[in-house]
């Protein structure tokens, strides 16, 4: 099963099940809105990187209400669940698109934002591809942060980091669609965070952060 037909048979219980499966769901995605700095009323930029249902969309436009957003993702039916969530706000375009072929446009965004999308560019290489592409999508000064799965640095750690997770999601669900979600996150392997912020400075990103971490779960990035 490829990505789009995963989310496309999760999506409409995607709200509920996400947090039982992600732990500190709601402060990581806070985490990934605080870090950049404009005044709560600019006109900023945004690019909400594999949006699923909207929920980081709905958070940015509580916190910054003129700010433009495009909502990107490649599953027509979580883009559709995001226009109800989101449809009395204004200046949100909604795009269907896989973002690993997207032609973003240089100098085009004050912030690009991905929760949990990214670690579906199966390899390395892919990820790093896009990494280059978003920071000349980016203005100067432009942030760009992830939310999502990352691996430990050693073999030890990352059993550590597997058990306090599974145990987790045993204890908050066990229905089949929130099992199908957690064996495609084992099933994958991703890249180590000390790894991917090394990516980052070597693209040419600043102030290289790690801003909320738990276990497999992550928010890092950098600024143009």
């Amino acid at each position: 099963m490829d990505a789009k037909e995963r989310f496309r048979e999760i999506a409409p219980n995607y709200d509920k099940e996400i947090v039982k499966i992600i732990p500190y769901y709601k402060q990581m995605i806070e985490a990934l809105i605080n870090i950049f700095t404009f005044n709560n009323y600019e006109y900023i930029n945004i690019l909400d990187l594999g949006c699923g249902t909207g929920s980081l969309t709905q958070k940015i436009k509580e916190k910054f209400p003129n700010s433009r957003i495009t909502c990107m993702d490649s599953s027509k039916e979580m883009i559709n669940l995001a226009k109800k969530k989101l449809w009395d706000y204004d200046n949100i375009k909604f795009i269907i698109a896989d973002f690993s072929d997207f032609n973003f446009n240089n100098d085009c965004y004050d912030v690009v934002l991905s929760s949990l999308a990214i670690h579906n560019l199966i390899g390395d290489e892919d990820k790093k591809n896009l990494y280059r592409r978003i920071y000349k999508a980016l203005k100067k000064n432009g942030f760009f942060y992830i939310a999502d799965f990352v691996s430990a640095s050693s073999r030890h750690n990352q059993r550590l980091y597997d058990d306090v997770i599974n145990n987790f999601v045993k204890k908050n669900s066990m229905k089949e669609k929130t099992l199908k979600y957690r064996i495609h996150r084992e099933d994958n392997v991703h890249p180590k965070l000390v790894d991917q912020i090394k990516w980052f400075e070597k693209v040419g990103f600043r102030e290289v952060d790690i801003v909320f971490k738990y276990y497999t779960h992550a928010v890092f990035g950098g600024r143009k």
